[in-house]
């Protein structure tokens, strides 16, 4: 089955590897602009990016802790303002505590 997300505008966290980046390429090959965040993996979370442009949509890299409320809600008002809206939030990212 194919989806098509045309024009839908994306935010994706912990997308520099595994499952988050399975799922921001997957949303940009169904026509989806993407914002990806990452917390230490810049090259990993660039070369993501880097795929995302090959597909022809607009993406970018965010760096943010998804430990901090306040990083994250940095992020989805970048990713707001940068993609003119949002239309999908995928909460990705995990954390360990022990």
């Amino acid at each position: 089955m194919q989806i098509d997300l045309t024009g839908k505008k994306a935010l994706v966290t912990g997308a520099s590897r595994g499952l988050g980046r399975a799922i921001a390429l997957s949303l940009a090959r169904a026509g989806a602009d993407v914002v990806i965040t990452y917390e230490k993996s810049a090259d990993k979370a660039h070369a993501v990016a880097d795929e995302i442009k090959a597909l022809g949509r607009y993406v970018e890299a965010v760096q943010a802790d998804s430990a901090s409320a306040q990083a994250i809600q940095e992020a989805v008002t970048h990713a707001a303002r940068s993609l003119g809206g949002l239309d999908i939030l995928v909460n990705n990212a995990g954390i360990a505590r022990g």
